[in-house]
């Protein structure tokens, strides 16, 4: 198969994925969902998505401190949860061939920043002759501090799961650019890695549904930008911060393949100066977090 019609495949078979998720009670409890797939639903659009984002409950992180009964649980809950609702088509189409849960890192991170991935293999009755369908994947990131504005419930195929809302979304769009350049990355003793301009992408598309004079969306979006910095140590000194390695972003932002060619980097930069100019007026940056001694 070409490169765009796996990926196409893969957005559609996540897509069932996130379905049989949210059918399952115990999932639901478990697991609050964030990414691309969300991103859509909130904004009303489709964008391929070729993973699953999700972060651990934090009332479950305390309940089941261990690394390994959490993995258990994913383990046990994923593919029943996934077998079942495939179980349920008329014709199947899906069968879950294979599922494995990897600890992230593998070791105990030390600042107890623990997260999984999951990897579901299918088979997919209605391409027999296919060999080698790509796996998919689930991440599980670490429980984060969360508020009232962070997570709401949507509904996904009929049933009510717990998601990130935009504002939230658009805050850790922002967080994650800012990681991935080099004053983070040195502050953490944290190998390069290449910067996320798919972020920049994704925060232009959210300006374009939330313009920037809707002060109360941003104000909230930068409090939530906020909160997340603070639960990775993360510092903001302004525009400043976010146009560090500039250049080295242009252009990986113009040979990003999987951007959509319909938003230009002139457009993605004016969209983050307005934001970053906003919340520098609003008081929510600049900022900074000492890493604990």
């Amino acid at each position: 198969m070409e490169q765009n019609l796996i990926n196409l495949w893969k957005y559609e078979a996540l897509s069932q994925v996130l379905s049989a998720l949210s059918e399952n009670a115990e999932i639901r409890d478990v697991l609050i969902f964030k990414g691309a797939l969300i991103l859509n639903r909130r904004l009303g659009t489709d964008r391929l998505s070729l993973d699953i984002d999700s972060n651990l409950d934090t009332d479950f992180s305390l309940q089941v401190p261990d690394r390994s009964d959490q993995k258990s649980f994913l383990e046990t809950h994923i593919p029943l949860a996934v077998s079942r609702y495939f179980e349920k088509q008329s014709p199947v189409r899906f069968e879950v061939s294979r599922v494995k849960v990897d600890l992230k890192p593998r070791v105990e991170h030390p600042k107890g920043w623990n997260a999984f991935q999951v990897k579901i293999t299918l088979i997919d009755h209605q391409l027999a002759g296919v060999r080698g369908l790509p796996a998919l994947t689930i991440d599980v990131a670490a429980p984060e501090t969360l508020t009232e504005d962070s997570i709401d419930e949507i509904q996904w195929n009929g049933s009510t799961i717990r998601a990130y809302t935009l504002e939230r979304i658009a805050g850790e769009k922002a967080r994650a650019f800012l990681s991935t350049l080099p004053s983070y990355r040195e502050k953490m003793k944290k190998p390069g890695e290449a910067i996320r301009v798919k972020d920049l992408y994704d925060l232009t598309r959210i300006l374009e549904n939330k313009p920037i004079t809707d002060e109360t969306f941003w104000a909230t979006a930068g409090k939530e930008f906020q909160l997340a910095c603070e639960s990775r140590y993360i510092d903001c000194r302004g525009g400043i911060s976010f146009k560090e390695s500039w250049s080295e972003t242009k252009a990986a932002f113009e040979n990003e393949s999987i951007i959509p060619r319909g938003i230009d980097f002139k457009t993605a930069e004016e969209a983050l100066d307005s934001i970053v100019s906003l919340w520098e007026q609003q008081g929510v940056i600049p900022f900074e977090f000492a890493l604990p001694t």
